[in-house]
């Protein structure tokens, strides 16, 4: 197994800029990951994942999106609004998010959110 990369102190080495730079970019990547790796059948599912900042948004819309390029586009632009050490959240609040999250679904039999936070931690290991 790889060490994990130590973040250790990294805040204290980055500007303000550098850090918001990065937890949006990290933002983007998980937001994308997800909304792509969502199952489809009528889009409401990927059309529902949202990102909020410092808090999260907890709403079910009626949005359908199958393609999953303006739920990436609508999060990303919330994205870029966060500063420097904001939360950043990305949510799906549908009731049957859980069960896909499951392996519900033979277009997601590992879910997303895992899978998207495994890829994402490869980038602070070490080989």
């Amino acid at each position: 197994m790889a060490d994990e990369f130590d973040l250790t102190g990294l805040g204290e080495e980055l500007t303000d800029n550098e850090v918001r730079m990065i937890a949006q970019k990290l933002a983007m990547q998980a937001l994308n990951g997800v909304v792509m790796k969502s199952p489809v059948k009528s889009g409401r599912f990927r059309g529902n994942w949202h990102a909020s900042v410092d808090g999260p948004d907890g709403s079910v819309s009626e949005a359908v999106d199958k393609s999953g390029d303006a739920t990436i586009a609508k999060g990303v632009a919330t994205i870029e609004t966060a500063n420097s050490y904001q939360a950043i959240w990305i949510e799906n609040n549908l009731p049957y998010g859980p069960a896909l999250e499951g392996g519900h679904s033979q277009q997601a039999p590992v879910g997303m959110v895992a899978v998207t936070m495994a890829e994402l931690e490869t980038q602070f290991s070490r080989g």
